[in-house]
């Protein structure tokens, strides 16, 4: 197997302190780790091509606006991008001011929704309680389920208008991890897809899979090559998908994460001391606090 070769003691940080009764000493935590910010939900955006986005993807059209306005008001955070996700298949071109809304992990698909169909869909995840694909739950909206439960979905972020790095990296990892799933007749179950800003463009290339959640970052320009190739990185996120378990190496956090929770997880399973990592030690299975519900139906 490839995997790339991350030590996280050369890309360490100061961050001199407690972190809970563990004591964090300096250049022991990987600079990606603790990096993605807390959210409950991620709402994709679908069938939205890379080529058609603006630095900023809220002014793609009303609809999208009121989406990103209205997630920062939910009881916890959700992120919102838009992405060629494509889990309802169009006939034609239609207008974004109408938009299918996928919320991961969860695995709902809200479909055609308008600017109300869209203040339906934040109500409905303001709940304490959500809906799953096996509840009885009437929804006020057209909907359908994503099948997570065997099925893994990476989201690349490819975002050039808004950073190069991005557009460069992202678009590179993005190629071999379809070349990866092409090559090894895995279609039916996993997928890569293109998605908007998600923060950290140094780290780029960025990925996200659900739907455990997890978030990886190849650090191209830190590493200089020393990382191997983007083939070699599509091969392990592919493995790590697979096998339903944490690239720790690459690791920047899950979602439903506080960065507290991210840096002491991490600590407990990367075996952060300096030391050469074995192939078959870079992944441990973990189960992140966010993976708790399996949608089942579409897709």
């Amino acid at each position: 197997m490839h995997f790339a070769k991350f030590n996280a003691c050369r890309f360490g940080i100061l961050s001199r302190g407690l972190h809970g009764s563990r004591a964090v000493s300096d250049a022991s935590v990987d600079q990606r780790v603790g990096t993605v910010a807390a959210h409950r939900h991620h709402l994709v955006v679908c069938n939205s091509e890379p080529d058609e986005w603006p630095a900023r993807v809220e002014g793609l059209s009303e609809t999208i606006s009121a989406l990103s306005r209205g997630s920062t008001r939910l009881p916890s955070r959700a992120m919102v991008t838009v992405s060629d996700f494509a889990p309802i298949r169009r006939c034609h071109k239609s207008s974004l001011d109408r938009i299918d809304v996928a919320v991961f992990p969860l695995g709902l698909v809200a479909r055609d929704l308008d600017k109300d169909g869209v203040q339906s869909l934040l109500s409905l995840l303001s709940r304490p309680t959500l809906p799953t694909s096996w509840s009885p739950t009437s929804l006020p909206f057209d909907h359908s389920w994503l099948e997570l439960s065997h099925n893994r979905h990476i989201f690349v972020c490819t975002h050039g208008s808004r950073d190069p790095l991005c557009g460069l990296h992202g678009g590179r990892l993005l190629k071999e991890l379809r070349a990866v799933i092409e090559a090894r007749r895995l279609g039916k179950h996993v997928a890569a897809w293109a998605t908007s800003h998600i923060g950290g463009h140094k780290f780029a290339a960025n990925a996200i899979v659900y739907p455990r959640g997890d978030w990886y970052a190849t650090w191209c320009e830190r590493c200089k090559g020393e990382s191997g190739t983007p083939v070699a990185d599509a091969e392990t996120i592919v493995d790590a998908a697979l096998r339903d378990s944490v690239w720790w190496d690459a690791w920047r956090g899950a979602i439903n994460m506080t960065k507290e929770d991210q840096i002491d997880t991490w600590l407990r399973h990367s075996g952060h001391e300096c030391q050469s990592h074995k192939a078959e030690d870079a992944f441990e299975t973990w189960i992140p606090p966010a993976t708790g519900v399996r949608g089942t139906g579409i897709h």
